[in-house]
């Protein structure tokens, strides 16, 4: 079973931490740097974009947004998949 991202990160740090030798603490860094890279992405930006649509009154704004968060998951739902995509061909 994964980790939900913030445990993820969480034992990355304490494995960086407990590290005692500099061959040991790089490829934990570039895990880390991952971890927190795919974080930022997929969770704070969608949900910052979440909330402003929860309250944007104007429709072409609101369509905007809803469009960019679809990007978003799509993106995600790739990169998750290994590149391949769920999405039915458009007609």
């Amino acid at each position: 079973m994964a980790m939900n991202p913030r445990s993820r990160i969480q034992e990355l740090c304490a494995q960086a931490m407990a590290a005692t030798d500099t061959g040991q603490i790089e490829p934990i860094l570039s895990q880390l740097r991952a971890a927190l890279h795919e974080k930022v992405q997929s969770g704070e930006t969608w949900m910052a974009l979440c909330e402003r649509a929860a309250v944007e009154q104007d429709p072409k704004k609101l369509l905007e947004l809803v469009s960019e968060i679809n990007r978003l998951f799509d993106a995600r739902e790739r990169r998750l998949s290994g590149g391949l995509s769920s999405k039915l061909p458009e007609k």
